[in-house]
């Protein structure tokens, strides 16, 4: 869920207090790579796939349909790992705190639950 302008201020706020009070902190936050993370999860969905494809065959050659359906499974949890590690952009700038690239807005406008679900948050933190 996207944060209302007064969040992302307060966020953006206190990112600067949190340079200020320690540069050496927030170079080290601003320089993790989480690109390490992504690698390792498509490595094990490839495997996982590949394992997947394995079992399918065992499960073929052996007329086992239950260890066919084992691999298929197997197969389309690796490929939903795979997709969600790749899903999203990748910010360009330096990351803030609330998760945006510096200086990126979301333009698009939330439809349908979830737009309703942003509503009523906002009146919950005006009405405070």
């Amino acid at each position: 869920m996207p944060l209302s302008e007064h969040e992302q201020r307060l966020l953006e706020q206190i990112e600067q207090a949190l340079y200020a009070e320690d540069p050496k902190f927030a170079s080290s936050v601003r320089s993790a790579r989480p690109r390490s993370r992504t690698r390792t999860l498509l490595a094990l969905a490839v495997v996982g796939a590949i394992a997947g494809l394995a079992v399918v065959m065992v499960g073929l050659t052996k007329n086992i349909i239950a260890l066919g359906v084992v691999g298929f499974v197997l197969i389309v949890v690796s490929c939903v790992v795979a997709a969600s590690a790749l899903r999203g952009p990748k910010p360009t700038g330096p990351v803030s705190l609330s998760g945006r690239a510096a200086g990126s807005r979301g333009n698009s406008k939330p439809t349908g639950l979830r737009s309703r679900m942003e509503d009523r948050m906002r009146r919950r933190f005006d009405e405070n």
